[in-house]
């Protein structure tokens, strides 16, 4: 508003006087009492003046910054009376609202003002469309931003939303996206960056076709790409007759892939790859010990992450899309590690037990896992666990 003026006084600020500061330059430094006696002033010599309204306006809210909430109270209500169906009237009973529900702590004056505005701002077509269609497009570019992974600047935008906008004015079902999507920005950024010892089961549903598009389509069991294209994988049984895993580097000269074993990973099942296509993880069976292993396809370097005799270790492990953390099956529950292999393994508290067999992925955001299995029943069950960040559960 204050900026408004200033353009709006260019042409009658000489009014007041060469040798003052203008009344906005007096608003725009914090200099309440000089700015409102300097809009009194210029009032005084254009009693007509198109900017009255605005003037006004600016009275009040400068009283109030001086916390004379008596004569910003006064104001506010001048501009009220006189000034109906503008935009400084709407805005007035807004800060009347706040100043009564803030300062003077009376939540029945401010409901009373919050609903005159929220009368207003519904009587003006025009005013209520223009303010919907800002709301619209800052919700679709925090969309955009949240499809391109960029979730701290999305949720940033979504805040942005209720600071810009009176809450009131902000439909219910509009409400309920923004902070839907804002959530989920919020857990996606902590999820990525969290050691798996801060994460936590948020909640458990049935999956449904609802969250297809947070998931990628399976691959072909055979043959699996990586996320950035550059390799294949494949188990598959050798000369020997053990099965290992075999590589293959795509190549845009030739459409022949050319595989290569993996000789660390004898006994191995099907793997899942990192985003950046670097890294392969897997379930191998060691003589009586099962392991979970991450190998490096460039240096062939291989990392153990887990290990026990038991037969509960999952045989379908899952990166997260940060790459920091694996999702896998063990002793019936879902378990992540952190692909370094320090700190604590979390076991979440899933409510059905899952068999050794099941299937995990991530989506797309990394704050859902899904897991899908056949149960002891033989009825496919498909289910979706929501996950957020909390304390830290180890000292």
């Amino acid at each position: 508003m204050t900026a408004l003026l200033c353009l709006a006084f260019l042409g009658g600020c000489q009014y007041l006087g060469g040798s003052i500061e203008t009344a906005a330059d007096l608003d725009k430094d914090g200099k309440s009492s000089q700015a409102i006696q300097a809009y009194e002033s210029y009032l005084t010599h254009h009693p007509s003046s198109t900017l009255t309204a605005r003037i006004e306006y600016r009275i009040a809210k400068n009283y109030e910054i001086q916390s004379d909430y008596m004569h910003a109270i006064q104001s506010y209500e001048k501009v009220v009376q006189d000034f109906p169906r503008t935009d400084e009237e709407l805005h007035a009973l807004l800060d009347l609202a706040t100043l009564y529900r803030d300062k003077l702590k009376n939540p029945t004056k401010a409901m009373d003002y919050n609903q005159k505005a929220y009368d207003r701002y519904m009587e003006n077509v025009q005013i209520r469309d223009a303010i919907q269609s800002l709301i619209d497009a800052q919700y679709s570019t925090a969309t955009a931003m949240y499809v391109g992974k960029n979730y701290k600047n999305a949720g940033e935008t979504l805040n942005n939303v209720y600071k810009t906008f009176p809450l009131i004015f902000i439909q219910a079902d509009t409400r309920a996206k923004i902070d839907s999507l804002a959530d989920r920005a919020r857990r996606a950024q902590d999820i990525a960056a969290a050691s798996v010892d801060w994460i936590v089961l948020k909640n458990e549903l049935p999956f449904n076709k609802s969250f297809e598009g947070d998931f990628a389509p399976a691959q072909d069991e055979q043959v699996m790409q990586s996320p950035d294209g550059g390799f294949l994988a494949e188990r598959k049984r050798a000369s020997n007759g053990t099965f290992y895993l075999f590589v293959a580097k795509v190549s845009d000269k030739s459409d022949d892939a050319v595989f290569h074993p993996l000789t660390q990973s004898f006994g191995a099942e099907m793997p899942a790859w990192t985003l950046d296509g670097r890294y392969l993880v897997y379930w191998q069976t060691v003589g009586k010990t099962r392991k979970l292993q991450k190998t490096d396809i460039r240096t062939k370097i291989t990392q153990t992450l887990f290990s026990s005799r038991s037969n509960y270790l999952g045989i379908h492990p899952a990166y997260h899309p940060a790459g920091n953390k694996i999702a896998y099956v063990y002793a019936g529950r879902v378990c992540l590690v952190n692909t370094d292999g320090a700190g604590y393994k979390q076991l979440l508290k899933t409510s059905q037990m899952l068999d050794y067999t099941a299937e995990l992925s991530w989506s797309s955001d990394g704050t859902m896992i899904r897991y899908r299995q056949v149960n002891k029943h033989k009825k496919p069950n498909d289910e979706l666990l929501v996950l957020d960040v909390s304390a830290p559960n180890n000292p």
